[in-house]
């Protein structure tokens, strides 16, 4: 057995501490939205989530879970496409080559284990033979899972390397359950942007972002964009309230599963009920977690969310890490 040293800490075990702000009001802060991501969930992403996501500025991922054409049809709704990013999986180059005819230079490789030989095949055959501006790999939880990677980063020195941190930390995930993987997020997200900081790319926390309160400490512990799934299924404009059943699911759930191919496996993911009652506007939803973020900026002293990256100061709540951690 190998036992680490390292504390697992979690998003509730820390606070964030004010220090002597430079801004008078969180109405100061530039806004930033494209650090906000949409994660590629089915029961979010569909069209009509996806142009108005899109129109406030958020960065989308459109799933893959649909037809290459179905993804690509919305893709080329969008009248700006300069935050929106096009998921694939492991085997999906029908779909790589359909999207690269629409224009399409930002890609995510959607695949829960980022360790696994695959998903570097895969990054680099698409980095060598098609257009590619910005690549999302994932999901890993340590930095050693960045530097796996390293060869590619340095080799395509132009594209924008982003990897998404965080493994069963969703809501809708169950993998902790079925497999006892699991990492505390600010711990994850401090040791991966020391590695990603080094090789020059970027990363984003993605998993039990819920709030605005977790998407601050996600931004002072070092992440550069926060993914957020469940947070947006509460929009109105949501996939699952347009034509779907006020569900929220996991991509490697039973009904993912039923709803795309047909053919029941392993499951990892929950399927969640949601309150039609507590539904909003997008705007409003993007209003109020902006709001948030701005206001936890404003505590920093720090003028713009770019500049309070990493730089967070925290302390831990009593009683979360055992005596002598």
């Amino acid at each position: 057995m190998i036992l680490l040293k390292t504390n697992s800490i979690y998003y509730n075990d820390v606070n964030l501490i004010a220090r002597t702000s430079v801004v008078n009001s969180r109405s100061e802060v530039p806004k930033e939205l494209d650090r906000i991501m949409v994660s590629p969930m089915a029961a979010v992403v569909g069209k009509d989530f996806a142009v108005e996501a899109a129109n406030l500025g958020l960065s989308v991922c459109l799933h893959r879970f649909c037809k290459p054409k179905e993804q690509g049809d919305i893709y080329s709704s969008i009248s700006d496409n300069t935050n929106v990013h096009c998921s694939i999986g492991l085997d999906d180059w029908d779909r790589v080559k359909h999207l690269n005819t629409l224009g399409v230079k930002k890609w995510v490789i959607d695949c829960a284990n980022g360790y696994i030989p695959r998903v570097k095949e895969v990054a680099e055959t698409l980095l060598s033979m098609f257009a590619c501006r910005t690549i999302t790999i994932g999901n890993i939880m340590t930095g050693q899972g960045i530097i796996n990677y390293r060869d590619l980063i340095e080799k395509y020195n132009k594209v924008k390397f982003q990897f998404r941190i965080g493994i069963a930390g969703g809501k809708a995930c169950s993998t902790s359950d079925a497999t006892g993987y699991n990492r505390g997020q600010i711990t994850e997200i401090d040791e991966c942007f020391s590695v990603a900081d080094e090789l020059g790319c970027y990363v984003i926390a993605d998993g039990g972002v819920k709030n605005g309160n977790y998407a601050c400490k996600a931004f002072g512990a070092g992440a550069d964009y926060v993914m957020m799934g469940s947070y947006f299924a509460k929009a109105r404009e949501a996939h699952t309230w347009q034509v779907g059943d006020g569900t929220y699911w996991g991509g490697a759930s039973t009904k993912q599963q039923e709803l795309f191919g047909g053919v029941r496996r392993h499951s990892e993911g929950k399927v969640i009920e949601l309150d039609a009652d507590t539904t909003k506007p997008l705007s409003e939803l993007t209003d109020e977690l902006w709001s948030g973020i701005a206001s936890g900026v404003s505590y920093s002293c720090y003028p713009s969310l770019t500049q309070f990256i990493g730089n967070g100061l925290f302390e831990i709540k009593q009683n979360s890490l055992p005596p002598g951690r």
